[in-house]
């Protein structure tokens, strides 16, 4: 009895995961960023998964943080700073979304191809700009998903990909296994669910991957997009969801994450005029504005040190 109980546990999880409910995080109005891309996704050549390693530098005391778990990684020596619990799998809710952005980019989707969204995308997606029977090109929907963490447009992406939805959601997984992120599960492409976990060590490596592609880089630095409906030419504006974009430092591209279970999560990628080039993960801040916040205590700790070092004479 226990274990038929245990087995359809595991059905209702997979049936859910189908079904795909989800809701979109809030964002706020914030100043436009205009861009300009083409309409075809830049595949890359698949890299070795990247090792993070210990820092040999002497650094000053790290600021304290509320958040359950962080880790700031120095790009240039994919030398680890600081790090809380780095290596505890929790979920990383709308991060998520980064993985399904990487698998459309590898899959060299079509940004022309016109998605319709369906009641399926729909179901449970409060906070979504996008209405049932809406035709948009697939490049408008990416940003979407990725600027204003719309899940109706992940999902529409996902349906329509060219692959049925459970082989997307194995390569996802397939993905992050080669990415090396071995803590690392997903059951759906808008992060909605508890299932989707990760550690902050895989997001750091996930974030620095996705930001290869310039379609994704191009979508995670814009700060304002919009866009019109193909078949009602309903305008549409989101915004980013990411305020480190009005931070004073270089933001190549970051990505927001909240469901009860992840509590308030933010990855960001920083450079500063010295030409220190870190990765900063917040997972489990205990509010929005606190994530934030100490995503900016790590930053600015970690620009310290680092521009010392440079003054110092270091490499």
């Amino acid at each position: 009895m226990r274990m038929r109980k245990k087995v359809m546990g595991f059905l209702v999880i997979g049936v859910i995961a189908y079904i795909g409910l989800g809701f979109m995080e809030g964002s706020g109005s914030v100043a436009v960023n205009y861009i300009s891309t083409g309409t075809t996704i830049d595949t890359i050549n698949s890299l070795p998964p990247v090792e993070l390693v210990k820092t040999d530098m002497h650094l000053t005391s790290a600021p304290g943080l509320r958040c359950v778990s962080a880790i700031t990684v120095d790009n240039n020596t994919n030398q680890v700073l600081y790090e809380k619990r780095s290596e505890v799998r929790r979920p990383i809710a709308s991060i998520t979304k980064l993985l399904a952005a990487v698998v459309l980019a590898e899959m060299d989707f079509d940004l022309n191809q016109k998605v319709m969204i369906s009641r399926w995308d729909s179901r449970a997606s409060a906070g979504s700009r996008l209405k049932i029977g809406e035709k948009f090109f697939a490049k408008d929907l990416f940003y979407a998903a990725l600027i204003a963490s719309d899940n109706q447009a992940i999902k529409a992406l996902a349906r329509t990909s060219g692959v049925a939805y459970p082989e997307f959601i194995r390569r996802m997984n397939q993905t992050a296994r080669k990415l090396g992120m071995d803590s690392t599960s997903v059951i759906d492409p808008s992060g909605i669910f508890n299932h989707n976990i990760s550690s902050a060590r895989d997001c750091v490596k996930l974030l620095n991957y996705a930001l290869k592609f310039p379609i994704i880089k191009s979508a995670l630095s814009t700060r304002l997009y919009e866009f019109r409906s193909l078949n009602h030419k309903r305008l549409i504006r989101v915004g980013n969801t990411n305020r480190m974009l009005k931070s004073k430092w270089n933001v190549c591209g970051g990505k927001t994450g909240y469901i009860s279970a992840s509590g308030y999560c933010l990855v960001n990628r920083m450079q500063d005029d010295h030409g220190a080039d870190i990765t900063t993960v917040v997972l489990g801040a205990p509010s929005n504005s606190y994530r934030f916040s100490e995503t900016g205590k790590l930053a600015r700790w970690a620009f310290e040190n680092l521009d010392k070092k440079l003054a110092d004479g270091g490499e």
